[in-house]
């Protein structure tokens, strides 16, 4: 249980920092749907390496302009109260074509056992990488990587 919190704790001070100002598109909203592409995707190598998430499985990662659009499904009580991020590693992996990993944090504190899915929509144009037109997109629970062009 200490864990969970101290999950939570880090996950939602790292929301905090990187919103900017008074942007409340910025940081996301529990209660709000966020399928507009308006969540900004945390690029942080110690937030990378440090999160774990709560269990989940992606069912449907699409790339749409600058917009990455992720579904999620497991369990809880209601997915208007989940908490979804994208975090990504500041390393960029060279072998062409050069290659981000990211990670999708779930904050889930429902214990219920209903199943539900939410998509969630990211702006990843802090992903691109100057001097290229492309990068691949590394998704742990996604068989395919995805390829953003830009």
């Amino acid at each position: 249980m200490k864990r969970v919190i101290c999950l939570n704790v880090l996950v939602m001070l790292l929301l905090f920092v990187s919103c900017k100002g008074d942007d409340m598109l910025c940081c996301p909203q529990p209660n709000i749907s966020n399928t507009n592409c308006a969540l900004e995707i945390v690029v942080n190598e110690v937030a990378y390496n440090q999160l774990q998430s709560a269990s989940y499985t992606i069912t449907n990662a699409q790339i749409t302009g600058n917009c990455l659009s992720i579904t999620i499904s497991t369990s809880g009580c209601n997915p208007d109260n989940w908490i979804m991020n994208l975090v990504a590693s500041e390393v960029v992996v060279e072998p062409q074509p050069n290659q981000i990993n990211t990670k999708v944090i779930l904050v889930n504190n429902e214990a219920c056992t209903a199943v539900f899915q939410k998509t969630v929509a990211f702006n990843i144009s802090a992903l691109q990488i100057t001097n290229q037109n492309q990068v691949q997109i590394n998704l742990p629970g996604w068989s395919t990587p995805l390829m953003y062009q830009y």
